[in-house]
């Protein structure tokens, strides 16, 4: 983890290719597919409590909140592994993050999320933000592609199956439209405790 966490001191983000194996990135598909069978995702909308809004010309996702305390078993080992970044985060960058929340994501085929970054104006309690990969032989052809800006440099992350994302929520970042349907894991890591 050593190359990961330097990158993430210099540059505020880092990319494991193969946090998840395809296999097991298989399985929590199955469980985010699962959850849509109960018809449990809601469209995804912009801004906090009384600025919330569902605005389809800024982002297009629809997601399903995870529960941590009923969470497949499948969706378990990602969130013990997410768990340890997160200590190891702590350990080396004192960030105070006490705990971290996370739905399933999906984009349908045509939608996107303009440039943004995690980190609401009005204060916020996400420090860092995550997103694990989901689907299986993603191509550059396909788009979805995640942005993440480091002033007017920006690196481009191929959304493929089992890579893991991790970056400061303070960061802007975009996806750019998708040909495929595309799924995730997103979540945030925070510095208070949600009950």
């Amino acid at each position: 983890m050593d190359e990961y966490l330097n990158h993430f001191e210099d540059e505020g983000y880092f990319v494991i290719s193969d946090f998840l194996s395809k296999q097991e990135a298989s399985s929590v598909l199955n469980d985010l597919k699962e959850k849509q069978s109960e018809e449990n995702f809601k469209k995804a909308g912009i801004g906090k409590q009384d600025n919330f809004q569902i605005d389809n010309t800024e982002r297009g996702d629809f997601i399903s909140w995870i529960d941590k305390s009923v969470v497949p078993s499948s969706t378990l080992v990602f969130l013990t592994k997410i768990e340890e970044v997160m200590s190891l985060l702590n350990r080396n960058f004192y960030l105070g993050l006490r705990d971290y929340e996370c739905h399933y994501t999906e984009y349908p085929e045509g939608t996107f999320y303009k440039k943004h970054v995690d980190r609401h104006k009005s204060g916020s309690a996400r420090i860092v933000s995550f997103v694990l990969y989901l689907n299986d032989d993603w191509t550059e052809e396909d788009g979805g592609q995640l942005l993440i800006y480091n002033g007017i440099v920006c690196t481009e992350v191929i959304p493929a199956a089992g890579k893991l994302v991790v970056f400061l929520s303070e960061k802007e970042h975009e996806v750019l439209p998708t040909k495929r349907v595309r799924n995730s894991i997103t979540g945030w890591m925070l510095n208070e405790l949600r009950f």
